[in-house]
C-alpha cells in the first residue's frame, strides 16, 4: 500500500527536478537581455595575433584587423589582451579571458 504513495511522490518530484534551472545556462537576466538586444550579436574576442608588425584579432570566429566590420561594429585597435570596437558611435572594449594557468617565468 505504501509503494504506490512512495511511486507516485517521486514521480512528482522528479517532474519537478525536471523543471528546474539547468545549471550550465547563463542566468535568466542574461538571457532575457540577448533576446531583447538581438539587432547587435554579441561578440566574443578569441585570440590576438602578431606577426610581422601585423595585428588581427579572432572575434567570433572571423579573423580581422584594425578598420575591418564584424557584425554592425568596426575593429578601432588591437592591443595586448583586448580590442576596441565602434558600434553606432559607442566604443566596446572586448577582453581576453584571463588564463586559468600562469606559466612561470
Amino acid at each position: 500500500m505504501f509503494k504506490p504513495v512512495y511511486l507516485g511522490l517521486l514521480l512528482a518530484f522528479s517532474a519537478g527536478a525536471q523543471a528546474a534551472l539547468d545549471p550550465t545556462q547563463p542566468p535568466a537576466t542574461m538571457r532575457a537581455e540577448a533576446r531583447t538586444d538581438s539587432a547587435q550579436p554579441a561578440l566574443v574576442l578569441q585570440a590576438i595575433m602578431r606577426s610581422n608588425g601585423q595585428a588581427h584579432a579572432v572575434i567570433s570566429g572571423q579573423q580581422v584587423k584594425v578598420g575591418d566590420d564584424l557584425g554592425g561594429a568596426r575593429l578601432r585597435a588591437i592591443y595586448a589582451h583586448s580590442v576596441v570596437l565602434e558600434r553606432q558611435g559607442q566604443q566596446e572594449v572586448l577582453r581576453l579571458v584571463e588564463p586559468i594557468m600562469k606559466l612561470s617565468r
